[in-house]
């Protein structure tokens, strides 16, 4: 296996793959939640961080925007959108809601996606439903505690994905991302802890949870650089 080859060619098929057309699909089906989910998920988030007016924030691994939509719910933000994909960062651009949201097109897992940002640059660093999706996990975490400010905080949701989940056009991923059918709440802290982190808190989504629309039990890991 030559990693970085296969990041590379992993790297393009994610981008061919959400063409228009997947884009749309995927805000129809994914992307677009209740107000009642968007509110479970807002009550989630407030339980375990405090989100004050002014704060600068990352949402990494974007999508079409879902995540940027509840977290400009909790506060007054400038937030940025940190996403691979043209498509979907078209349709976050289409949603009037999401008008103040800068974007940034481009990836999180790699060395040479630090440049995207300066030096502690984020109060905080947030995603949905990414980790499980990135080729190096670690390389991510570094990058985002290098464009964290000191004492700033990663905000990552992700859920308990099993080999099942990745079908039809994903299959060829899930034994090419390291975290691709974690079952267990424990690696993820593990993981930002080696990159500095400090772990605040580990806890299922228990309002998400309690959702029809949610299939895959979430948990949500807060972590601070020092």
């Amino acid at each position: 296996m030559n990693w970085n080859t296969d990041r590379k060619t992993a790297r393009e098929r994610y981008v061919a793959k959400y063409d228009v057309n997947e884009a749309a699909a995927y805000d129809t089906y994914v992307g677009t939640l209740s107000n009642a989910d968007e509110a479970a998920y807002l009550s989630d988030l407030q339980q375990v961080y405090s989100f004050q007016n002014g704060l600068n924030i990352l949402d990494a691994g974007a999508g079409s925007g879902t995540l940027s939509k509840i977290l400009l719910q909790a506060a007054e933000l400038s937030l940025t959108a940190l996403e691979p994909s043209p498509a979907m960062l078209a349709l976050i651009r289409t949603k009037p809601e999401l008008g103040t949201v800068k974007c940034v097109e481009g990836f999180c897992d790699a060395i040479e996606d630090r440049t995207h940002f300066a030096e502690s640059q984020f109060d905080v660093v947030a995603s949905r439903q990414l980790v499980n999706g990135l080729f190096d996990p670690l390389v991510a975490f570094e990058n985002w505690f290098y464009w964290l400010k000191p004492g700033g905080t990663a905000i990552a949701i992700d859920g308990f994905y099993g080999r099942s989940a990745w079908t039809e056009m994903f299959e060829a991923e899930v034994d090419l991302l390291p975290l691709s059918a974690c079952q267990s709440m424990a690696t993820m802290p593990y993981l930002l802890e080696k990159v500095g982190f400090k772990i605040q808190s580990v806890n299922l989504m228990t309002e998400t949870n309690k959702m029809p629309a949610t299939r895959t039990t979430r948990y949500v890991v807060v972590a601070k650089k020092p």
